[in-house]
């Protein structure tokens, strides 16, 4: 029976490992002072492909971005202290499942149960979306700051108000650590 709850555990965390979504990182230039920056603007060029094929998808980026961006002090100016743009890209990927794992119970004299681990490859195509933001100084047109989100996209029919709500919370999160914090 202890075996049989350890091995459990195991597999629930195994499971839980499995679910682990999205892939967020971010980087910075340590010799900015963000406090300085207090305007920014948009450059439409980069995301300008999206923006015509997905207008709507378009304009919850940025509105996303243009909220969270509001809410740490930062205004949008035409003579800005930083430009803001964003890339979105999609991207076919094979996944495999090599190792399967199965649990059983034998019956006849020996009463044991047994744990079965095979190979095969169960391949699928999947949909990876990756969303790379990034922050440049105007006075001298440097990269200052670039968040990146990928995770795996969903071919599920969602409604307009679960596409704002799932892009609102990856915006946040890509953008929690901004401004960067001194140490």
């Amino acid at each position: 029976m202890r075996k049989f709850h350890l091995l459990s555990l195991l597999l629930s965390a195994l499971l839980l490992h499995g679910c682990a979504g999205k892939k967020i990182s971010f980087d910075y230039d340590s010799s900015t002072d963000f406090s300085q920056i207090k305007t920014y603007q948009w450059d439409p060029q980069p995301s300008a492909g999206f923006a015509k094929a997905n207008p709507l998808i378009h304009k919850r980026i940025i509105s996303a971005i243009d909220k969270n961006l509001e809410s740490r002090g930062l205004k949008p100016s035409d003579s800005a202290d930083m430009t803001i743009s964003y890339r979105l890209s999609l991207e076919k990927k094979l996944s495999s499942s090599p190792v399967s794992m199965g649990i059983g119970m034998s019956v006849g004299k020996s009463n044991r149960g047994h744990i079965s681990v095979s190979s095969g490859n169960r391949l699928k195509e999947v949909t990876e979306g990756t969303l790379v933001i990034d922050m440049i100084s105007n006075p001298d047109k440097t990269l200052i700051w670039r968040a990146m989100s990928s995770q795996k996209i969903s071919r599920k029919a969602s409604s307009a108000e679960k596409s704002e709500s799932r892009i609102n919370s990856i915006v946040y999160d890509m953008l929690v650590n901004y401004p960067p914090k001194k140490k």
